[in-house]
């Protein structure tokens, strides 16, 4: 089992540098004792992988991508993406499951807190699918199957949409936006946090998103909120978090082949049981359904229910 340490982490003494020219790295983080701190977080927070797995970095035209990955790799790939701020760490209690039957590679999104560091700008729908298929490409991944949470779901139906032949399945976990606008309660959440990343606010922030009297792990909530706490907001609004997720068009969404699972959670604060009505007029072959006693972390909240389901759709 391998762990990065920050003298790994592509930045390292980079810090600052800003020539895009050059391609260098944009760290996206405000200080370097704050991106010490954060790596340090993440590094604890993996440690929640109950499996052995590998840890390295892809090169793309939008920078270093990192990248988990575990499983027999004789299996069929299966990319993980995960959801807004919270980086591949989150997948710890879906791990076990799923790289038992798959080779698991898991992506920090480039441009969030996580270990990815953009060097350009992906601040378009074609951008973050460029991204991907640049990362498909440097793994060796001609089609996979995909998981993705929230942003991550949103960044999969763009990948579905943009460039189908390199997908066979996608699993929807509570997409944000995606068939319906991102609602009040997300911009009053998310904008606290940006003006006022306190570490009372980061952990309200956290907690917005699950049932009442779930209780996240410990090493992941602090390293979501150092995280949060440590994020040049400004600077990575400039493009280099990609556009945020957005309501896909019914043409759009009418382009997907690809079969099509999506869960939501039953107390969702982005997606209320009605948005499972709108995404089956959208893509009529979709599969849909709802996981009680869970909010928008969904796979945390509830995991046996989660991979059960997951697995099956993934696996017929």
């Amino acid at each position: 089992m391998s762990h990065q340490t920050m003298a790994e982490h592509p930045v390292g003494r980079l810090f600052g540098r800003k020539d895009k020219k050059m391609g260098s790295p944009y760290n996206l983080f405000k200080t370097p004792d704050g991106q010490s701190r954060y790596i340090a977080a993440y590094n604890a927070a993996l440690k929640l992988w109950p499996v052995p797995y590998d840890s390295s970095f892809v090169t793309t035209g939008y920078g270093q991508t990192h990248v988990i990955s575990c499983g027999s790799k004789d299996a069929s790939p299966l990319v993980l993406l995960h959801g807004g701020y919270a980086s591949s760490t989150m997948w710890f209690p879906n791990i076990a499951d799923l790289a038992r039957k798959f080779h698991v590679l898991a992506l920090d999104t480039i441009g969030e807190p996580g270990k990815s560091v953009p060097t350009q700008q992906n601040a378009t729908k074609c951008d973050l699918a460029a991204w991907l298929v640049g990362v498909l490409d440097e793994l060796g991944v001609s089609k996979t199957r995909v998981i993705g949470l929230s942003r991550g779901g949103w960044l999969a139906l763009n990948l579905a949409i943009q460039a189908p032949h390199r997908l066979e399945r996608i699993v929807l976990l509570s997409p944000a936006a995606s068939f319906i606008e991102l609602n009040s309660f997300f911009s009053a959440v998310a904008g606290t946090a940006m003006r006022i990343p306190t570490r009372f606010v980061s952990r309200f922030a956290l907690y917005s998103w699950v049932t009442r009297g779930f209780v996240i792990n410990d090493a992941f909530a602090e390293q979501f909120i150092t995280g949060l706490q440590n994020w040049n907001w400004a600077l990575a609004k400039n493009g280099y978090s990609g556009v945020m997720p957005s309501v896909f068009s019914k043409e759009e969404l009418r382009q997907i082949q690809v079969p099509v699972l999506m869960l939501i959670g039953g107390q969702d604060k982005l997606n209320p049981p009605t948005v499972i009505e709108r995404a089956r007029q959208m893509i009529p072959h979709i599969a849909a359904d709802i996981i009680p006693h869970a909010g928008h972390f969904l796979s945390m909240e509830q995991p046996e229910s989660v991979n059960m389901r997951v697995l099956r759709f993934l696996t017929e």
